[in-house]
């Protein structure tokens, strides 16, 4: 009974994180647009732009997949996946800061 609860836990766990991973990224979406209106260089903002923006779709579909599997590992590479993502756009987000101007 209680390893049951403690796989609840850990299910309900990794599902809130890749929900607050995909809450976080729409910011940083919404903050890329607001920087990218005071910088000059046209190439830099709008890819990191689009990138993000299909970055998005892409973590809403994992988010799904997640609440709506009952595997835990495809629930695990999921959310292995979606951390990778996250981590290359914050990447690409602080180089989009220091360098372009």
């Amino acid at each position: 009974m209680e390893a049951t609860r403690q796989q609840i836990r850990y299910r309900r766990t990794t599902e809130w994180i890749l929900t607050i991973l995909t809450i976080g990224l729409i910011v940083l979406t919404i903050t890329t647009y607001m920087l990218d209106q005071n910088k000059s260089n046209w190439i830099c903002g709008p890819v990191l732009l689009l990138i993000e923006l299909f970055a998005i779709g892409f973590q809403t579909l994992l988010t799904f997949i997640v609440w709506k599997t009952d595997k835990q590992k495809s629930k695990t590479i999921v959310t292995i996946i979606s951390i990778g993502l996250i981590t290359f756009i914050i990447w690409s987000f602080i180089n989009f800061i220091t360098k372009c101007s």
